[in-house]
């Protein structure tokens, strides 16, 4: 065969190669719903803020409310397919703050725990016999129950059921992260505040479409996994792999550019399922191309570790390591005496801002408010009480029970994609306030969502 027809062959073979993968993502993308995409990504964009940007909160919330009344269909279709277990979470999960807002005869709200300073101020108005809400702040706990519309409409618009859907899920989680670590380098080359979104406390970290470095952290972490994950239910090759490791790196970096101290070991989790995935790929090879490739993935290491060493943005987190001192301590200690004072009914969803300001002790005050309860459990254990601890714990269980039941499946490697990704959400919660912020609140969702979608696909139950 002449060399020119050789060459035109392979031409031809790649072109096909390329467009069945870009077909086949298209097609995985319309299967998860190009409406539910574009969501995802109107979250990041402007759901990084946090509650003190309560406008760019509103424009995700009514986007996730579009897409529950645009598409009402949808609703029947989760009622229908989703496992009734998850049905009934999400429903009491939207029910706590509602049951908060509920009017409550004067004898009833009186007599619940921590209300006398309440009492002493409706009293001053004439208002001490008038009906009023669990909530001791109404405004607040409206705004966190409208807060869940966008993981809600996440969880219902979502195609259980459906491989591909879990696939395109875990792919638009990377190519978020990826488009956030590339917003974040673009923040750094340009440097001062001309593209940062919101106000920050420290200048040259990594913030991306997020107003904390800790929450760009995560999202980078969440990332990885969903990243490490795609490449296990993808076609492997050489190119693929290099790809795959070459943004993994990538994300890895901009981790430590957040400078979070807590996101980084949390590379932890993706890292060693990183680890157990190549050493099981180089056991795979003959011993001659194990040794060139175990050549240079130390080789690879070796220019890392320096990168790291001489880089004077990365050594900025390395020096934080060095001092773990901080006022997160005594706003825990704050915080448990609020929870003793509205134990066991809590002051309502939402509500910590304004309660915690009447428990903080004079030796804690620091230069800013507090805010925050730096711990994502105790936030709720104040604001939600009993019924707070009995939802949480329905949920980890739940979870729990689908990372098992998911990890038999032929999705086994979605499955653990969004176990590791949350399992980083719920130990970020110990020191952070991951789940209060409106992009990560949409991320943790998606998560829900895949990793309950093995439980509905029975044929997949099993690995043969």
């Amino acid at each position: 065969m002449p060399a020119s027809n050789v060459g035109d062959n392979q031409v031809q073979n790649g072109l096909m190669r390329s467009k069945s993968s870009s077909d086949r993502i298209y097609a995985q993308i319309r299967e998860f719903g190009f409406s539910l995409a574009i969501f995802l990504l109107i979250a990041l964009i402007l759901g990084g803020g946090g509650i003190r940007h309560g406008l760019t909160n509103l424009f995700v919330q009514l986007g996730g409310l579009a897409l529950l009344l645009l598409w009402p269909d949808k609703i029947g279709q989760f009622l229908s397919k989703a496992p009734k277990g998850l049905i009934v979470l999400v429903a009491a999960t939207v029910l706590l703050p509602v049951m908060q807002l509920v009017p409550l005869p004067p004898e009833v709200w009186k007599a619940l725990p921590g209300r006398e300073m309440a009492l002493e101020s409706r009293a001053l108005v004439h208002a001490e016999n008038d009906w009023f809400p669990l909530t001791l702040d109404r405004g607040r706990t409206i705004t966190a129950l409208f807060a869940l519309a966008g993981p809600l409409a996440v969880i219902v618009t979502y195609r259980f059921g459906s491989k591909k859907a879990s696939h395109a899920g875990l792919g638009i989680l990377a190519g978020l992260a990826i488009l956030q670590l590339a917003y974040g380098v673009l923040q750094l080359a340009v440097g001062g505040d001309a593209l940062l979104l919101y106000e920050t406390n420290s200048e040259g970290r990594f913030y991306g479409f997020f107003v904390g470095h800790i929450a760009s952290g995560l999202f980078l972490v969440i990332g990885l996994c969903a990243l490490i994950g795609l490449y296990e239910v993808s076609n492997k090759s050489t190119v693929r792999t290099t790809l795959f490791i070459a943004f993994s790196i990538l994300l890895v970096i901009g981790v430590i550019l957040t400078n979070s101290r807590s996101a980084v070991a949390l590379l932890c989790l993706p890292g060693l399922w990183a680890l157990i995935i190549a050493v099981r790929r180089v056991m795979a090879l003959p011993s001659r191309k194990r040794w060139v490739s175990l050549g240079a993935a130390l080789f690879a290491l070796v220019g890392a570790g320096m990168l790291m060493a001489t880089n004077n943005r990365l050594d900025q987190t390395w020096e934080r390591f060095e001092d773990f001192e901080d006022s997160r301590p005594d706003i825990w200690a704050d915080t448990v005496v609020g929870i003793e004072r509205y134990w066991p009914v809590g002051s309502g969803m939402g509500t910590f801002d304004e309660v915690f300001q009447v428990e903080e002790s004079l030796e804690a005050l620091i230069t800013k408010k507090a805010a925050r309860a730096h711990n994502e459990y105790l936030e709720i254990l104040l604001e939600a009480g009993i019924f707070g601890v009995a939802l949480v714990i329905a949920w980890l269980l739940y979870l729990l029970y689908a990372i098992i039941c998911g990890l038999r499946t032929v999705q086994a490697p979605v499955t653990l994609a969004a176990a590791l990704a949350g399992s980083c959400i719920a130990l970020q919660a110990l020191l952070y306030f991951p789940l209060r912020n409106m992009a990560e609140l949409c991320v943790a969702g998606l998560l829900v969502a895949l990793l309950t979608a093995p439980l509905t696909t029975k044929r997949d139950r099993k690995i043969a």
